[in-house]
């Protein structure tokens, strides 16, 4: 029997750090991940922090999230113009941690579970300067860190550990050493 690879959904909104998303989705599908462009906005075309249009596969009114294994959110300006507001972004957070899915966030994007209560007691990594006591979670000095279904990834130059944990905890070490060392990626210290 062939196992069924996993299918995530990146969540996009206006504001949100390229490099963060597409180095992220790259990587996962050179992986073979299948992986869904998800637009937080009334149209498919989500406008980057740095200014640069992506068309999203499909908008987050039409999907069912129940055909989905994880959920990606990158940092950049999205986090606070949409998604720390939205009780749409909330929903979905909510929806994965309720059923133990993972839900990996960078940059920015862990205040999203911070402020939902998601990182309490749990070790996390976030944008210097994102970080809160009212999370309640403990602050590490690494780039990427996973702690059961949540991993948190530093920023945009802690991409690749990103989604090299994002693969492991998917697939396993093996595929992920791969899909890295494919691109000539060297590692840093974590």
């Amino acid at each position: 029997m062939v196992k069924e690879m996993p299918k995530g959904l990146i969540i996009l909104a206006n504001g949100f750090e390229e490099s963060e998303a597409i180095i992220t989705i790259d990587l996962l599908r050179r992986a073979k991940i299948e992986l869904d462009l998800v637009s937080m906005e009334k149209e498919l075309n989500v406008i980057s922090s740095g200014n640069i249009t992506v068309v999203c596969d499909k908008n987050i009114k039409t999907i069912n999230l129940n055909d989905y294994e994880f959920l990606i959110i990158p940092g950049g300006k999205a986090v606070f113009n949409k998604h720390l507001e939205s009780y749409t972004t909330k929903s979905i957070v909510e929806f994965f941690m309720n059923k133990n899915k993972l839900v990996a966030c960078i940059c920015a994007a862990p205040m999203i579970l911070g402020k939902y209560g998601y990182l309490k007691g749990i070790e996390y990594i976030c944008f210097p300067g994102c970080e809160s006591d009212e999370f309640a979670g403990i602050l590490v000095d690494k780039t990427a860190v996973r702690v059961n279904n949540i991993i948190t990834a530093k920023a945009m130059g802690a991409t690749f550990d990103f989604a090299e944990l994002i693969i492991e905890y998917l697939l396993d070490e093996k595929t992920s050493n791969k899909v890295l060392n494919d691109v000539y990626y060297q590692k840093t210290t974590k």
